[in-house]
């Protein structure tokens, strides 16, 4: 659990870092609002302790801001003042915090509600994952997918950086399951996630787009690079066996690549649908680079 603090008393910061590590949590100390904001969408976090009068910007900035972001809305963030009126309190729960806890800290409040916070954290994280998750091979879903390759993409065009993106269908599935029936055509899907995920790197986004249909979001990537990506990935599925109630078999795929540009994701993936079915038409088991 990754608990971000940003307070501009050093004392402070140096009590609730102490707390934090005690709890067996990891701190993420800031000294002002800004620097929270920057440590928040660079590193993320789980709960946030957060002081409300702060320089630069203040407890309830940092929150709203925290809240608009989509990198950063689902974060627990605990709003510490030492205004003891009821009016704040109000003020801070309608403003975006989850909690509210008032000066001169009292240790044992603190761990109480960090506890609480690390629960509701818990839980929502599982209910995200259920939500964005593919149940049957693990991967995420198509909708969850799309989102992130929006934060992706707008993140590539800030920083001038390259990005690109697979899809990858798995050749000739039907028959698959009218040979092996529709349990040996799950086992298939799942071992081709499996060994997708083995052949791709820590950063790339593998999602199941739809039936035996996969996408991959590869950061930081040229078209060019992508290519040898998909051929390692390619090469791999051809090369695996799947085990079914006794029977061994292979499974291939077709991959189309496109850069992802100025045009936008819905024309990247336009491109790499028409590279897909190019890579089809010439044999299957191949890559295909959008032209």
């Amino acid at each position: 659990m990754r608990v971000l603090i940003a307070d501009d008393s050093m004392v402070m910061r140096m009590m609730l870092s102490h707390c934090v590590e005690e709890m067996g949590f990891i701190p993420i100390v800031a000294q002002d609002g800004a620097e929270a904001l920057e440590l928040a969408f660079r590193d993320g976090f789980d709960i946030a302790i957060l002081d409300w009068e702060m320089p630069k910007l203040t407890g309830m900035e940092v929150i709203r801001q925290l809240k608009e972001h989509p990198r950063t809305s689902y974060g627990h963030l605990i709003l510490v003042t030492g205004r003891d009126d009821q009016s704040s309190l109000i003020q801070a729960l309608n403003g975006g915090a989850d909690d509210f806890i008032r000066k001169p800290l009292v240790p044992a409040e603190l761990v109480a509600r960090l506890r609480a916070g690390a629960r509701i954290v818990e839980m929502r994280n599982r209910i995200i994952r259920l939500a964005e998750t593919d149940p049957l091979t693990g991967a995420i879903n198509r909708r969850c997918f799309l989102e992130r390759a929006r934060i992706a993409l707008n993140d590539a065009e800030r920083h001038q950086r390259s990005l690109s993106i697979l899809l990858l269908d798995i050749d000739h599935f039907k028959s698959v399951n009218d040979t092996w029936g529709h349990a040996g055509g799950d086992v298939a899907l799942q071992r081709f996630v499996s060994v997708c995920e083995t052949s791709l790197r820590p950063n790339d986004l593998l999602c199941r787009f739809g039936g035996e249909e996969f996408a991959v979001l590869l950061p930081e990537t040229n078209p060019y690079v992508a290519v040898t990506i998909a051929d390692r990935v390619r090469t791999a599925i051809e090369t695996t066996n799947i085990n079914h109630d006794g029977i061994t078999f292979r499974v291939t795929a077709s991959i189309g690549i496109s850069g992802i540009g100025t045009d936008g994701l819905d024309a990247a993936l336009s491109r790499a649908d028409a590279a897909l079915y190019a890579a089809k038409r010439a044999g299957r088991n191949r890559v295909e680079l959008a032209r």
